[in-house]
């Protein structure tokens, strides 16, 4: 049995919604409480609110985009035995000389679908301190298949970069004007980008 569920998120001056998409009511988790002994309640949907813009037809455009990010240390100073084992992994900690990379998507909240490349202006990374990293790229990783393709920005550690917590903001902007800010979370500071006091290696030729 499946269950039609709808979203709803803020983008610029009122809400928006995401496509229906169907819930799963199975016997694993997340299904606790469900009373599967009455009927399943009729989908109710909201109108949109128009105040975001509409076209002819009444579809929702939302005025602001939504950035999907995390952060992997890059292939950039690891030996081939590294690179396998710690290169493109999840992380906030970075020793000097190792690479950032920054892996995002661009949504737009009022489809819930991925921008196209071809639509986006461009997308940065500027660190609180005022530096900012060369515009985020679109590409497949790997290279090689089976791969897939999303927007990255890059910065390799330089020895003598302070240590502590790197604060930064993500800007992506499209064609038609819309921007979306992604800024990370402030409630620890193990939630920010963090440099130690560890040196990798430099393997530059």
């Amino acid at each position: 049995m499946t269950r039609r569920w709808t979203q709803r998120i803020t983008a610029g001056a009122g809400a928006v919604m995401l496509a229906s998409v169907p819930a799963l009511l199975s016997t694993g988790c997340g299904d606790a409480g469900l009373d599967r002994t009455g009927p399943v309640p009729a989908t109710t949907t909201a109108t949109p609110n128009r105040s975001i813009g509409a076209d002819a037809a009444g579809t929702v455009k939302a005025t602001r985009l939504f950035i999907d990010l995390d952060t992997v240390r890059g292939t950039k100073n690891l030996t081939p035995t590294q690179a396998a084992t710690e290169g493109c992994v999840q992380t906030s900690m970075f020793a000097k000389n190792e690479q950032i990379v920054f892996r995002l998507r661009v949504v737009d909240p009022g489809t819930g679908q991925e921008v196209d490349p071809k639509s986006i202006d461009h997308i940065t990374v500027k660190f609180k301190n005022g530096m900012e990293l060369a515009p985020a790229v679109y590409g497949p990783h790997p290279k090689e298949l089976p791969n897939e393709s999303y927007w990255a920005a890059y910065f390799v550690i330089p020895q003598d970069f302070p240590v502590g917590t790197i604060d930064y903001t993500v800007t992506a902007m499209d064609r038609e004007g819309r921007t979306g800010v992604f800024t990370p979370l402030h409630f620890a500071a193990n939630a920010l980008l963090t440099v130690t006091a560890a040196v990798r290696e430099d393997l530059s030729p």
